[in-house]
């Protein structure tokens, strides 16, 4: 009986109910989205030289100068135009340190230092950022995008026939995550 009164709390609990995300959570460097894209960071080499990859011929990844590579799950096209999903994995050696996906469906996916966190937006303006192992937060995306700093967690990229750039927001990672460069 003990069980069955906490099925349904548990139902209800994955249904909403989220903690408040509000602009000081977003500011905090030890929330989930920043930590996890400080961990993906640290995975790419330190410095703004070299942060610059060299794209391969077929586009599909990225090598940079201390062996670390980006591969992206599909190779990359001349524009962002022609973009249908943006994901890709930092390789280090033999191990995956980090990987990300924007499947332009309003949800990206961000997986860093063992935790993955989600940001999607939901019907209307409902925003959640779903921390891996807790806690989910939801707010209204409009207000977030009103936060001292701009730190709401978003991508961003470009994607040109000579290079791509990739940029993940938050508040511990200003500037891009990496930059490939045909040779």
């Amino acid at each position: 009986m003990r069980a069955l009164a906490l099925v349904p709390a548990a139902a209800l609990a994955a249904c909403g109910g989220g903690e408040d995300l509000t602009c000081d959570v977003l500011t905090d460097p030890g929330n989930c989205w920043a930590t996890a894209a400080a961990a993906a960071k640290a995975c790419l080499p330190a410095g703004p030289a070299a942060q610059e990859g060299l794209l391969s011929a077929d586009r599909a990844s990225c090598l940079f100068a201390d062996g670390t590579r980006v591969v992206f799950d599909e190779p990359l096209p001349m524009s962002n135009d022609d973009l249908e999903r943006f994901a890709f994995t930092v390789e280090q050696g033999t191990l995956d340190c980090a990987r990300f996906v924007d499947t332009f469906m309003n949800r990206m996916e961000l997986t860093a230092g063992g935790a993955t966190v989600v940001s999607e937006l939901h019907a209307g303006s409902e925003f959640h950022l779903h921390c891996d192992g807790g806690p989910d937060y939801e707010g209204d995306f409009g207000v977030l995008f009103t936060c001292p700093g701009n730190t709401a967690p978003t991508d961003g990229f470009q994607v040109t026939s000579t290079s791509v750039t990739f940029t993940v927001v938050s508040v511990n990672t200003i500037g891009p995550l990496f930059t490939c460069n045909v040779p």
